[in-house]
C-alpha cells in the first residue's frame, strides 16, 4: 500500500471514531436528561405520597391551600408545614440548577405545583427563607411566582 491510501484509511477512521464517540454523547446526553425527569417526578410523588398518607400534614397542607396565615398553626403543626415547603422549595431550586447546568428544559416546571408556593403561607416562607436560596435562583422564581 502507498502512503496515500494508509493516510486516506487513517483519515476515515479518525472521523468514523468521531461520529460514533457523538453518538455516544448523543445517547448518554438523552439518558442522563430522562432519568434527571424522572428522579424530579419521583421527589413530586414521594412528596405527594407523604402529605396524602398523613393526615395531619394533609390537613395542614389543605389550610395552607385555604390561606390560613402562618400565625394561625401551633408550634410542631408550623415546623411540619414550613419543613414540607421548604422541600418543595429545594426541589424546586434543584429543577432551576439542573436548567442552568442544560440538563433539563423550562418545561420542568410545568409540573411542580405552583399554587403551593402562591399560597399566603407559601410566599411568607419564601420571602423569610429566600436568602438561603442560589442567588440566580431568587429572581427566576419570584418572576415565576408572578405569573399567572
Amino acid at each position: 500500500m502507498n502512503r496515500n491510501r494508509l493516510e486516506l484509511i487513517g483519515f476515515i477512521s479518525v472521523i468514523a471514531s468521531l461520529v460514533f464517540v457523538g453518538m455516544e454523547i448523543s445517547q448518554n446526553t438523552t439518558a442522563v436528561r430522562g432519568s434527571t425527569n424522572q428522579a424530579i417526578s419521583d421527589q413530586a410523588s414521594e412528596l405527594y405520597l407523604t402529605i396524602a398518607t398523613d393526615r395531619n400534614l394533609a390537613g395542614l397542607v389543605k389550610k395552607l391551600y385555604d390561606d390560613v396565615p402562618k400565625e394561625n398553626f401551633d408550634s410542631i403543626d408550623e415546623m411540619q408545614l414550613f419543613l414540607t415547603v421548604m422541600t418543595g422549595l429545594r426541589r424546586v431550586e434543584n429543577i432551576y440548577l439542573q436548567l442552568e447546568d442544560n440538563i433539563l428544559d423550562d418545561r420542568a416546571f410545568d409540573r411542580i405545583g405552583l399554587s403551593f408556593y402562591r399560597s399566603k403561607y407559601g410566599r411568607q416562607i419564601w420571602d423569610e427563607n429566600k436568602q438561603f436560596f442560589d442567588r440566580n435562583f431568587v429572581p427566576f422564581f419570584e418572576e415565576l411566582l408572578d405569573k399567572k
